[in-house]
Order: C-alpha cells, then structure tokens, then sequence
C-alpha cells in the first residue's frame, strides 16, 4: 500500500512541475523545450553555462518577435521585436507595471518597500517621491562628494603606478566611498584603509559565492514562491542591521547638529518634512532607510563591475584610450578643473561609457509580469494574467543587425552622428519607461568623473595575467569576471 501511495505522490508531484509545459504550444507561440523541473535554465542552475550567454543563446535561436521559455515551471515570453518592447516598457506599462521579483514584507522588509521590489500604486506613489532627488540639479550639489572621492581614487591608483593593479577591487573601493557619503553621510575611506567597516558590509551585501546566497537571489527573481515559503531575505541581515543603525544614527546627529551636506539623508528627510497631510505615500524611519540601503547596494556593485570592465576594453583598445584621454585633459585645461559642465562637455567620454554598458549591461534583462489578459495587437499573441514578460537586453545589445560587429568595442557607434540612428528600445543598460532606473544621472556621473580622474595622469594596460577575453563567473547570476582582473598602471 505505501508503494501506491509513494507513486500517487511522485505522479502528483510530477503533474505539478510540468503541466504548464504545454503553455507556449497551446498559444502558437515558437518556444524553447524545457527541461524537467529546470525548464529553460538547467545549464544555469547546474553552472554549466552563465546568464549572461543563456539569454544570448536564446535570443539568438529564434527570428521570430518573441518566443516562449520555461524557469522551472513557469512560462516566460521573451520578446525580442523593438516595437514589441516599446509596448511593454511604455505604451503599455499600465498592463506591465511590476517586476516579478518576490516582494514579502515578513521576509524582507527593506526590499519589501525599496523602489526596485515595490508594486503597484505604492511603487508609484515612491517613485513620483523620489524623482526630485535624482535632478540635475540635485546631482550637483552632490558633485563636491563625488570629486573628493575620485581625488581619493586617483591618489589610491597612484601608489600602485608601475604595476599591476587589481581594478575590479579598486573600484569597488571607489564605489562604496561615494555611496556611503551620498547616501550615509558618513566618509568611508575605503580607498585608503583596507580594513573599513563599511566595505566588509558591502562585500556581504553583495557576495554571490556561497550556495545559500546565489539560491535566495535565485529565488527572489525566478521562483517567488520559494521566497514566502522559506521567508527568505534577499539582504543579509547583519549588513543591513548596520546599515539602519548608521542611517538612523546620522539623521539624528544632522538634525541635532544642523549639519547639511546636500546628501541623500539631506534629501529624503526634506521629502520627509514637507509631507503634507493627505499624501498617499509617507515616509516613516524604515522606509527611508531602506531607499538609501537598496541606493547602496544597488550602486556599489554596478558602479564598479562597469569601471572595471570599461578600463579593460580601454587597456586593450589603447588608441580609444589615448583619445579620450586627449578629450579629458583639453577639457581640463579649458576649464580647470572636472567641473559638472566640463563633464557634460565631453563626448568622447560619453560614447565610450555608453559602449561599455553596451558590452557589459548589468542588467542582463528586463522582467515585467502581465497585469491581466493582454494582446499583442498585430500578432494575434494574448497572455494570461502573471505570465511574465522577459526583454533580453544583453541579446539586442549583441545583435548584429543593430550593432555591427558587437563583440569589437567601438564607440563611434554613439558619436553624436551615429546615435541618431541606433533604433530605439534596442540599448537599454538602464531600462526604458517610467520604470527606468531612477539612479542613471548619479551612475554616469560617478563613472564619468571615475574614468577622467584615472586618465587624465595614468596610462592602464592588461597585464600577463589578464585574461583575454574575460571568463564570467558561472556561479554568479549577475556579469562578473571570474578570478582577479589585473591591470598594469603607469604614470604619465
């Protein structure tokens, strides 16, 4: 009798996995046969193959507009057509709105109400909150921070002129200091102490190496369910403990000091303080605190990854690199200093960042989830309500039919003649529509002044031990060069 029982469940259990396995088929739609259990992501899970190149792969299978997968059980379109992606990201974004990240309050209540996880009507009340702070004109004021910090990365890259440099832990010194000042108000100093607090917390906010971490950021992004079973935290709590503590510590000491530094905590406690009565959305300690957590965790990583990976397709294209470094120090003369204007001012500067989130997105792809029944007119496709959308960034940023040649690092691809005609909604390093990222003023600004501190005095080349090309890490679900990325640095 067991026996029948035991299979009962195993036929129950497998019914389960895959009976939305005939999904795609169902709705005409070209898709991608899914492996048992895994679906579309087994050479993921197993680190057989990383994200980055499964997502290319699948892109590059299928000519059609879009095309049906499965993670684990669950179906996913993947659309591929620019003007479909247009639909999702802006025409339509009513009927997309949310990400499909977990979002539990229990489990996790910083990301719960950070604007990245947050759905619905309180994302847009935080959201039309929280656009002010990232003007313009807010970024400079910040940039008297930002440039003591890149003076700070400058005199760090100094110190090793001569030799090599590991550039991917440097930045991320760089990275860390900016943000604790701009969100924390506090001077990290990571660049010249190696044992800062604050770094440690940073490097466990953001360490993909263990097994338990690597499956809650899976969860959080492709199996929610797991996340409200196990609640669990996509922040480690130790860190983000500290993190509250330092936020909550500075807000009373500026308010008790009257201290202004035209920071984030400046900004947010005004938003705060000019709330009025009949708001829809309203600011307590926790919620403030958890904007600033997800600005620091969110900035770190992506800011550093990028200038890592920037100064390495510039070691390696050293006439790109003598050419901006031109522009930069023309620049400087002119103007004396890395001022905000002088910044806007240069285009080469512009176009090679751009390239290097073209190359290196950080974010892979985009993930909306269907609000309701919805067709894709034209098509003859409608989806079901919570059947998600994926918008595979790193595929179109590789396609050869919008980028020529897309493994070269070229970037006249965005001179001010060539950009015109790059066909929209197929570059989106930072999204698209009103749920872009709300951050891309203060990333580009921070890498731009990262890039001209850097080379205004020192030339950068790989090393004999840079691996060329790069090896992601497999086990890391976001674009990370696996082992160290080592660079030689000379002054000029």
């Amino acid at each position: 009798m067991i026996f029948i029982y035991l299979a009962c469940f195993l036929l129950l259990f497998y019914y389960l996995l895959t009976k939305n396995y005939g999904y795609w088929k169902s709705k005409n739609v070209p898709f991608e046969k899914p492996v048992f259990i895994f679906g579309s992501f087994y050479k993921i899970v197993t680190k057989q193959q990383h994200l980055f190149y499964r997502i290319r792969e699948i892109y590059d299978n299928f000519k059609t507009p879009y095309c049906g997968i499965y993670i684990f059980n669950r179906p996913h379109l993947v659309v591929r057509d620019p003007q479909l992606i247009k639909k999702v990201l802006v025409k339509d974004f009513d009927k997309f709105v949310n990400h499909q990240i977990a979002s539990n309050e229990k489990a996790d209540a910083l990301t719960y109400h950070g604007l990245f996880a947050s759905r619905d009507q309180e994302w847009k009340n935080l959201r039309t909150k929280l656009s002010p702070v990232f003007t313009s004109g807010k970024m400079k004021l910040m940039l008297p921070l930002i440039q003591e910090c890149a003076s700070d990365l400058a005199a760090c890259v100094e110190k090793h002129s001569g030799d090599k440099i590991e550039i991917r832990d440097v930045m991320k010194k760089y990275a860390v200091d900016i943000i604790s000042s701009c969100a924390f108000g506090i001077n990290a100093y990571c660049l010249k102490n190696e044992k800062s607090e604050i770094l440690e917390v940073a490097t466990k906010l953001g360490d993909f190496k263990s097994l338990i971490r690597n499956f809650v950021v899976f969860s959080y992004f492709f199996a929610p369910k797991l996340v409200d079973i196990f609640r669990l935290s996509l922040l480690d709590k130790g860190a983000s403990s500290y993190l509250i503590d330092v936020f909550n510590n500075t807000l009373k000491e500026r308010k008790k000091r009257g201290i202004l530094r035209n920071d984030l905590i400046d900004l947010l406690n005004n938003l705060k303080q000019n709330e009025s009565f009949n708001e829809n959305y309203k600011f307590d300690d926790l919620k403030m605190a958890a904007q600033a957590i997800q600005f620091f965790t969110a900035g770190n990583e992506t800011t550093s990854l990028t200038l890592a990976f920037a100064l390495y397709e510039l070691s390696l294209n050293k006439d790109v690199q003598d050419r901006l470094r031109q522009e930069v120090r023309e620049t400087f003369d002119k103007h004396g200093s890395f001022t905000y204007e002088a910044i806007q001012e240069m285009t080469y500067l512009d176009m090679v960042l751009n390239e290097a989130l073209r190359k290196y997105p950080l974010t892979i792809f985009l993930d909306r989830g269907c609000e309701g029944t919805y067709n894709f007119e034209d098509t003859g496709l409608t989806i079901d309500k919570n059947v998600s959308v994926l918008i595979p960034v790193v595929g179109l940023h590789y396609d050869p039919e919008y980028y020529p040649d897309p493994e070269k690092f070229d970037p006249e691809r965005f001179s001010p003649e060539n950009k015109n005609n790059i066909l929209p909604y197929t570059y989106l390093p930072f999204g698209d529509g009103p749920r872009s990222c709300i951050g891309q003023r203060f990333a580009l600004l921070v890498s731009k002044l990262a890039l001209v501190y850097c080379l205004k005095d020192f030339a950068f080349d790989v090393s004999e031990t840079t691996k060329v090309p790069l090896e992601l890490d497999n086990g890391i679900p976001f674009i990370m060069n696996k082992g160290n990325l080592h660079l030689n640095v000379t002054r000029l």
